[in-house]
Formats: C-alpha cells, structure tokens, sequence
C-alpha cells in the first residue's frame, strides 16, 4: 500500500492490498503500560472523541496513540490524553507501533473494514464502529483477517450490554410472550438539515485524499455541501447505520442468524454522471422482517 498515494488510491487496489496485509487507514491507538488491556484508536471526531473519553475512562487502557486525517481533531484528542498520547496523520505509521496492542476504528464507515483488516494483520486486536463494512465482501474480507491472524475483533454494537435489552431478549427467549412468527424493525430520522455552503478545497489541516481513501475522487465542497450521508460511497443508509442496532437485538432474540429481507421506503437514489447519490424526503425509515424458521 505504500506505493499508492492520493488519487491513485482506488477501492480495487486496496482490496487487493488488504488481502496481501498491507492496508490504510485512519486511527486512534491504545497500549499497553503495566497494565492488562492495550488498545488503540482510529479518527477522533465526532464518535472517536466520544469512544476515546470512555477508554480514557477505565483504568485497565492506557491510551498510547491517537489518529486522525484533521489536525483540530488530533489536538483534541491529544488534550484528552493529557498529551500523552503519540500523534499520527497516517493510521499505517501508527499500526507499526509495538506498543499498540488493539485498536478502536471510529472513521466514516467506508474505511471500516479495509482499517480493520489492516490491524488485524498488524498483530492488533479491533474494536471497529458499526457498520463492520460498507460492502459484503469487505466484511467476509475481514472475518478471514481475523481468523486467519487469531484477532479478537468486536463490532460495536454496544446494546447487548445494556441490562434492559439482556431482560427482554431473555423473556423473549424463555417463551413468556409465546410463540413468535416473525418480527419487524423499524428506524426513521428526519432529513438532515441544511449545511452552510463551503466552496473551494478543504479546510486547513485536512487530508482530503487520505479521508477519501478506497472512495471515488470528489471535490470536498461537493461532500460537505450534500452531506457525506448523501453519497453511497461513504454511507449504507439508514439499514446500516441505526438500524443495526435495531437488527442486531432482534437477531439475537430469535436466535437466527440473518434477516430474510429488508424493504426501505422514504428516499430516492439518483445518479449525478458517475456518482451516486441519496436524496431524503421528511424521513427515511427501514423495516426487516426475520422468521423463526430459515429457509
């Protein structure tokens, strides 16, 4: 991966790397001090500042390195670490770092499985932010990493923690509201709300290219002015953003291993020449519906 730089940078190239070893990604880092937990963190914006806090937070992490394509976001970070921490604008440089035994991957979710691959083969163990992957194979790419590396990889889907949803999965799964045929998940967010219109480049500070990675070239003021969450190739929707968690618990209730379909109503994709994009009415919302008996 290290002969490829910027613009060169293209998805197929760098599933191919990924399966050779050799990834890029963005991260924040964890390691090991004395202590009996190491980890290590990627992209400290918005949902790493809020993962990183807690790390910082349980005794048994020393927070070794942060990582991160925006220079605001890494003094951030680093003033939570009580500077600390070490300081990488490539998550490649961090993952050779010995004293990094795990890592925490909080980017946008087109990078997630490519970065977790990449740790993986880096010796490191992952806690990734869902979704696990932006593509199918992505996601069977990095269940091979881990297994082929003996990772401990976790998605986060942190519900599972929660005593409320261990209670009902368990009165769900003692039979005490009887026999279930089928279950529907619902989730629905309000269009996102206009952004202040930027033109020119990124801001000061700011890898655009790096933050871009395996995705298709587009001008910054382009995402920023749609919205990231407008673009299929940085974002799943709705089904892959909220509604995993929703999915997840029921998965976990039922006992089966998958949905049998999901249907989405609400938006509308169009195609601008060779990009694609998602436009959203008032609300989009998603419903799966799972079955007790697998086909």
């Amino acid at each position: 991966m290290s002969g490829l730089k910027g613009a060169d940078m293209r998805r197929r190239e760098l599933l191919k790397t990924a399966a050779l070893g050799h990834l890029v990604a963005g991260k924040l880092a964890f390691g090991q001090a004395p202590r009996t937990a190491a980890n290590d963190r990627i992209g400290v914006g918005n949902m790493g500042t809020t993962d990183l806090t807690d790390f910082i937070n349980n005794p048994d992490v020393d927070v070794v390195a942060v990582c991160d394509v925006y220079e605001p976001n890494l003094e951030n970070a680093l003033k939570l670490t009580g500077g600390k921490a070490k300081v990488y604008r490539d998550y490649r440089r961090l993952l050779e770092d010995r004293n990094v035994q795990a890592v925490m991957i909080a980017t946008p979710e087109h990078w997630h499985a490519i970065m977790c691959i990449d740790a993986c083969e880096a010796g490191k163990d992952v806690y990734v932010e869902k979704p696990a992957s932006h593509h199918i194979r992505d996601g069977r790419l990095a269940v091979e990493a881990a297994r082929r590396n003996k990772r401990v990889v976790q998605v986060s889907t942190q519900q599972r923690s929660g005593a409320h949803f261990q209670r009902a999965v368990r009165y769900v799964q003692e039979g005490k509201i009887g026999e279930i045929c089928y279950a529907s998940v619902w989730t629905h967010f309000p269009a996102p709300r206009p952004r202040t219109p930027v033109t020119g480049g990124p801001p000061p500070g700011m890898d655009w290219e790096m933050w871009l990675g395996p995705a298709p070239k587009l001008p910054y003021d382009e995402v920023w002015n749609y919205g990231r969450n407008g673009y299929w190739d940085f974002w799943g929707g709705n089904t892959s953003e909220w509604g995993t968690h929703l999915v997840d618990i029921v998965l976990w209730a039922m006992k089966v291993g998958g949905p049998q379909s999901t249907v989405a109503v609400g938006g509308s994709s169009s195609r601008s020449g060779a990009r694609s994009r998602i436009r959203f009415r008032s609300r989009t919302s998603i419903r799966t519906f799972c079955s007790t008996t697998q086909s």
